[in-house]
Order: structure tokens, then C-alpha cells, then sequence
């Protein structure tokens, strides 16, 4: 036996990992369909953007260099698409990282961290990793009940997550409710407001991030660049908030956290707006098409604002998980989020979108 083990932070040694969707790879490797369509990890299936992808292919002369540590071209054209500071800003190795710094920050033994049920698993991994407390708030028609939250929260509570649109059930709160809700809460508690599916929100009423950071210095907003800009592999994303606490962070952070890569593409994909529509133009027509779809089959969805539909039926979500699988169609079954009903499709091109019906018809006649 090995002693160190014996040793782990308060946390650690039964903490559940996060579990990523299957790989077109593994898939492949396994059950050796002939086709493979993955909608398992909420990516753009219209890929990354182009310019970004133009931009890599001349990058390669500089791979022996370091990074430029502080991403300050990227933060620059962060700073104007957010309208803020360049010193409100922080890079990260995808939003998760910007998460995980703001929890070891904050979160000790001692102290404990408000979310939603059914909310994003990495908050739970990074709270408990770091020996706190998780506290769970219970949902209202599977969304956020911000309205409840400051009832839940403790002399100890040092972080409050807020996930919107949340992944997995799609749902999202409305400017006013997350507002509202800041203003119950203590000023000595860090809220993490986690936008990494925003651009695909429709709603008028939906969060306006520059009047919240206004009044709220206690307020950390999360961005990803591996969702609509489609950057997932290069793993990037950024923080915003006020500049102390993001100074805060960077004490913290890892020199040379984002690779020049990652940097250099994120600097065209934020500024490649003609992909940006495409993909929200798409994701609203197919996003509604599966929901009919889906509806018509007899499935219970839960309605999405992000791009991706968690529904329910008559099957048992892990076997249609495998059963699809063999049929080439990779999904997600979201038991880790204490929805063991439930599988997770997400909304792919129309071809994409039509081979999945398609299969999930077959597999469950």
C-alpha cells in the first residue's frame, strides 16, 4: 500500500472525476461502425473559425518560443469586445482553469460553496478538491432558483456558482434574477457567474455583464472559447471582474497557463463575427427542429438556450447510450448530474442532426 495515499487533501480521495463524452477514436476502436457522429461534448459542429484556422497555419515558426506569459494582444481584443479593462481580464487554460483558480483562492476546509443541482460537474470537483463544503440548491423546472439561494448560504460560503445557460438542462436566468439575487447576498462572497454558452441565448431579458460588474465587485464572469468559436482542443478561455480580484488570481496562475497557439487563434476566432452568426443562425434553426423532432417521438426535452437538448423517454439511458453508439452516434448520458433519466444530444448540423433521428428511431423500434 502505498502510504503518501494516506496523506491526500481533504476531498480528494473520493472525489468523482469529470468524465468526458466517448471520442469518434474510441468509438471506432470499440464498436467499429461505419460512420461516426459525435454529439456528445457540445462543440460547434461547423468547426473553429476560419480565420483562426488560417492563422495556425502560419504560426508554426515560433513553436520553439515561450508564450507571451500575460496573452496581452488576446487580452487587448478581449478588453474591447467586453468593454473593460485590459487589467479586468484573465486568461485561462479554457474557463474551467479561471474556475479552479478562483476556488483555490477561496475555498479551504473551512469555508463552503453554493450551486445549483444539476449544475456544471466541475464546480462540485473543484469545491471538493480543495477539502470544502458543497451545498446544492434544488431547481425549479430544472433551472437555477436564484431566488432561493441566499437561504442556502452559510457563515462559511466563500463562492457561488451560477451556470447560464447551465449545462446540462439548458435553462438560464434572466438579468433581474441574477441581480437580485447579488444584492442578498454578502459582499464577502465571490459569485462566478459561468457564461460559456451566452452567444446562443436569444431572450431580450438575458444578463447585461458591464451593468453587473458596475455595481458588483464580489463578481468573477466566465468565458470559453470552445464552444461557438470552436477552439476546444486548444483549451482557452478568459475571466473578467474587478481589477483586484483578478490580480488576486493571477498570484496564482501558472506562467504560461495559455500556449501561443491558443492565443493566436483566439485573437481571430473573437473577431470572426461572420462565424459567429453562422453558427448562432444554425444553432437556433437545428436547435428547434430537434426539439419538434424529438417532442413528436414521444421524448420529454427539457427547453435549451444553450446548443445542446437533454430529453427524456421510454429507455433506459445508459444501454440507447450504447446502442448508439454501435449505430455510430456518440451522446451523452448526464447520470454524473443526477439525471439518470436523461441523455444529452448535442445540436449538430442538419445532416448530423437527421442520422442521430434517424438511429435513435432504429434502436428503439
Amino acid at each position: 500500500m502505498n502510504k503518501i495515499l494516506d496523506y491526500l487533501n481533504k476531498g480528494i480521495s473520493d472525489l468523482h472525476p469529470y468524465e468526458p463524452g466517448r471520442s469518434i477514436d474510441d468509438v471506432i476502436a470499440e464498436y467499429k461502425p461505419e460512420k461516426v457522429v459525435k454529439l456528445a461534448s457540445n462543440e460547434n459542429p461547423l468547426g473553429a473559425s476560419p480565420k483562426a484556422i488560417k492563422a495556425l497555419e502560419a504560426a508554426s515558426d515560433s513553436l520553439h518560443l515561450y508564450p507571451d506569459g500575460d496573452s496581452k494582444n488576446l487580452k487587448l481584443l478581449i478588453a474591447k469586445h467586453e468593454s473593460v479593462d485590459i487589467d479586468n481580464i484573465i486568461i485561462g487554460n479554457g474557463s474551467n482553469e479561471v474556475l479552479e483558480l478562483a476556488a483555490r483562492a477561496f475555498l479551504n476546509k473551512d469555508s463552503s460553496a453554493v450551486m445549483s443541482k444539476h449544475a456544471f460537474a466541475v464546480y462540485k470537483i473543484v469545491t471538493q478538491s480543495n477539502g470544502s463544503k458543497i451545498i446544492e440548491v434544488p431547481t425549479t423546472d430544472w433551472k437555477h432558483s436564484l431566488n432561493d439561494f441566499s437561504n442556502y448560504f452559510e457563515d462559511s460560503t466563500r463562492i457561488c456558482f451560477i451556470a447560464n445557460p447551465n449545462n446540462p438542462t439548458g435553462t438560464y436566468n434572466s438579468h433581474d434574477e441574477v441581480e437580485t439575487l447579488m444584492l442578498k447576498i454578502p459582499s464577502s462572497v465571490l459569485v462566478i457567474l459561468d457564461l460559456a454558452y451566452f452567444e446562443y441565448v436569444e431572450e431580450d431579458d438575458y444578463v447585461d455583464t458591464n451593468r453587473l460588474l458596475s455595481k458588483f465587485p464580489n463578481l468573477l464572469i466566465t468565458k470559453s472559447f470552445s464552444k461557438i468559436q470552436g477552439l476546444a482542443s486548444l483549451r482557452i478561455g478568459y475571466g473578467f471582474a474587478d481589477k483586484s480580484l483578478i490580480q488576486a488570481l493571477n498570484k496564482i496562475r501558472q506562467p504560461f497557463n495559455s500556449n501561443s497557439l491558443a492565443q493566436e487563434a483566439a485573437c481571430y476566432a473573437i473577431q470572426d463575427n461572420e462565424h459567429i452568426d453562422k453558427s448562432v443562425k444554425l444553432n437556433a434553426e437545428q436547435r428547434s427542429y430537434l426539439m419538434k423532432k424529438l417532442t413528436h417521438m414521444g421524448m420529454d426535452c427539457i427547453p435549451s438556450h444553450g446548443n445542446f437538448i437533454s430529453f427524456k423517454g421510454p429507455f433506459n439511458s445508459e444501454k440507447l447510450f450504447i446502442d448508439l453508439m454501435k449505430q455510430g452516434v456518440i451522446v451523452r448520458p448526464v447520470a454524473l448530474y443526477d439525471m439518470p433519466e436523461y441523455i444529452r444530444v448535442t445540436v449538430g448540423t442538419e445532416d448530423e442532426n437527421k442520422y442521430f433521428l434517424q438511429k435513435l428511431s432504429e434502436v428503439l423500434s
